[in-house]
């Protein structure tokens, strides 16, 4: 009985222990990919005194986003395809800190445990759903994350239930190597795995303004935000507590670059 009780012990500790390699190594790797390939607006500007490093009609003020809005995100797409051509977008949400490349493959496995780098990986990638197009042009574009213990990926959607986090900055950006979309956070909720939260296409205008509606209805938060049908959205995912049910933050376009 105390071998058994032992032996059951050290598989414990064995457990734990690739756990938190698991956590360790894609946090460096992940750590390792934002150093090389992203940077903020404010980050990528040339130091004062530097001639010739900025376009003259850069320096004005842009006005296609909103005066609170984040700063622009630039992304190093060369090398990021470099690294892995299955890369199609970047996820960048300001108010949590969370920033991570978003790769997608031909179903919604391959990157469940598999890192940008395709190497084998617990925590997985923030990827694309299979059906979607990458270009953004979807009603609905729907990304997944793992919800992780340690606060990567995407544990930190929930902070969003807290309205004064939807109040310090409601944006987040996705940008694609062709453009950079700034959304507005209109829906914090949870879903069944089955609900109508995932549907990608529509037959028509009428059945998605119906289903931005429905959307904007379900969010457990006031988040002030107004509807535009002709504007498409992001459905980002992550899971719960609950096998059945989901995560849910959405946000619509509100400006394109």
């Amino acid at each position: 009985m105390i071998l058994i009780s032992v032996a059951l012990l050290l598989a414990g500790i064995k457990t734990g222990w690739e756990v938190y390699e698991g956590y360790k190594k894609g946090q460096e790797e992940y750590r390792d990919v934002r150093q090389k390939y992203f940077l903020t607006e404010a980050e990528s500007e040339p130091d004062a005194g530097q001639e010739g490093n900025k376009k003259e009609e850069d320096t004005e003020p842009q006005e296609w986003w909103p005066e609170d809005a984040p700063n622009q995100i630039a992304v190093d797409w060369e090398g990021l395809k470099n690294e892995n051509d299955d890369i199609v977008a970047w996820l960048y949400l300001p108010a949590v800190d969370l920033s991570y490349p978003v790769v997608q493959a031909d179903d919604n496995e391959y990157y469940l445990h598999r890192s940008v780098r395709k190497e084998e990986l617990f925590a997985g990638s923030v990827f694309m759903d299979y059906y979607n197009s990458p270009d953004l042009k979807n009603y609905n574009t729907i990304l997944y994350g793992h919800n992780m213990r340690d606060g990567s990926m995407f544990a930190k959607l929930k902070e969003y239930k807290k309205t004064e986090m939807l109040a310090g900055c409601p944006y987040f950006w996705l940008s694609t190597p062709t453009q950079d979309c700034l959304y507005r956070i209109f829906s914090v909720h949870t879903a069944g795995t089955q609900s109508s939260t995932y549907t990608v296409r529509f037959p028509d205008a009428t059945s998605y303004r119906k289903w931005l509606e429905k959307m904007s209805a379900a969010s457990e938060v006031e988040t002030g935000a107004e509807l535009n049908e002709s504007e498409t959205v992001v459905t980002l995912s992550t899971c719960t507590g609950d096998s059945a049910i989901r995560q849910v933050v959405q946000g619509i376009r509100i400006a394109e670059n």
